[in-house]
């Protein structure tokens, strides 16, 4: 996600951490477990591999069916494999396994290293140790799952490191790019994994994008970045955007990653010094960002050393909505650690003329999105910065901040704090 400037302030609340309990009616819907993703199709994996892949890893997942059978579940050891360019996995219950000590896979190619597709489901790729290489403005992605009617993904325990590119990279990424709920991606597990010596552009390390629900980012380590590590994104056009009633385009309501966990990671090192999608300047880049998905818990996460901490704010044409934050923590960050809302003055609700096509916008017509429903609190903000420790832009209401003995209210369900000056509220224990 792109952010080349800094954006107004509109109200900044100093917090830090408390046990007071929320008083109102407000606030994030509590998901609890019933969302998690389904574990119980890894059981049925063998223990040990069926093949191992001595050449080819592509070669190898093709012989999966003459091996084990063409319906059956295929474990494939990769420790001594080669990429031989993009590893595409279009058959369903597969699995890629490496080995603690296994040599890096490399490859000399931009693009995508591996790829998971359209109608494929019970996938795992574990323990593999992946390593990039520059390509200036190219894109270059380790583990992409990409597509439509796509689930049971798990990606655990990998090492992906020094992914460089001056546009796009990723770390991980899940595009759900289907136009219906059933064509969506569904029961995603991102878990374990190291990702790091990462220059993305203005793209992320680990990244939920588009039509997908039903997902975890977990225990996974994230550290020397230089842009969003882990980032849950709607509205970007990844599925299908649509025309209202009146013609105007707007991202379609599928097009949000929602229904999903990030949970006990640990970031650290997210600057956008050496980024020149952000001008080799340090920008308000988040560590762990929310931007235009819904019904999210963050939770017992750990950032050390970033611009901002945490974000949940609506780049697009959207309503980031339903996140809870609790639990977390963020030491050193340079503006501040929790920053909510769109930055844009105006909504794309109240103003009919902006742009919301996702397809052909620009930085011009950012940011006018909308944020509701949130829950933050329990949280342990420590900021040193130039900022205060919570800072509250435009359009963030129905919303309960409580830290350390103060709990800010926003409870109103229109305009901005600015406009609405009793949007926001401070209650002292």
């Amino acid at each position: 996600m792109k952010k080349y400037y800094k954006i107004p302030l509109l109200l900044s609340v100093l917090l830090s951490a408390s046990t007071l309990q929320a008083s109102n009616q407000w606030g994030a819907k509590n998901m609890g477990e019933r969302y998690r993703p389904s574990r119980v199709w890894m059981e049925k994996f063998s223990s040990q591999a069926d093949i191992v892949a001595k050449g080819s890893i592509a070669e190898a997942i093709d012989s999966c069916d003459d091996v084990v059978g063409r319906y059956k579940y295929c474990v494939v050891d990769v420790s001594e494999g080669v990429l031989d360019g993009l590893v595409s996995i279009s058959r369903s219950r597969t699995k890629l396994i490496g080995t603690a000590n296994m040599d890096a896979l490399t490859s000399n190619e931009s693009g995508i290293f591996f790829s998971i597709g359209d109608n494929t489901q019970k996938v795992v790729i574990e323990g593999l140790n992946i390593e990039g290489h520059s390509v200036n403005s190219d894109e270059i992605y380790g583990i992409v799952v990409s597509g439509k009617n796509i689930k049971n993904i798990a990606i655990l325990n990998n090492n992906i490191h020094n992914f460089d590119s001056d546009n796009n990279a990723h770390g991980i990424a899940v595009y759900g790019t289907g136009n219906s709920s059933r064509k969506g991606i569904k029961n995603v597990i991102i878990q374990g994994n190291e990702v790091h010596d990462m220059r993305t552009g203005s793209s992320e390390s680990i990244v939920i994008n588009g039509n997908v629900r039903r997902w975890e980012i977990k225990e996974n380590d994230v550290y020397d970045v230089n842009n969003i590590a882990i980032d849950a994104i709607g509205g970007e056009g990844t599925a299908p955007a649509k025309a209202n009633k009146k013609g105007r385009i707007l991202p379609s309501r599928l097009d949000a990653a929602r229904y999903g966990y990030i949970e006990d990671n640990y970031v650290e090192n997210m600057h956008t010094l050496n980024n020149p999608a952000y001008g080799n300047e340090e920008s308000w880049a988040a560590a762990i960002y929310i931007d235009g998905g819904h019904h999210i818990q963050v939770t017992n996460n750990v950032v050390i050393n970033s611009a901002w901490g945490y974000e949940v704010g609506a780049e697009n044409c959207v309503n980031s909505k339903h996140v809870s934050m609790v639990g977390n923590s963020a030491d050193d960050s340079t503006f501040g650690d929790l920053l909510l809302g769109g930055y844009a003055e105006v909504g794309f609700k109240k103003d009919q003329s902006i742009n919301c096509n996702p397809n052909n916008t620009d930085d011009a017509n950012e940011g006018h999105g909308y944020v509701n429903y949130l829950t933050v609190k329990e949280n342990q903000f420590n900021a040193q910065g130039s900022e205060e420790s919570v800072t509250i832009q435009y359009r963030t209401t129905h919303a309960i901040v409580i830290q350390d003995g103060v709990e800010a209210v926003n409870d109103k369900g229109r305009g901005s704090a600015r406009k609405d000056e009793n949007a926001i509220k401070t209650v002292e224990d």
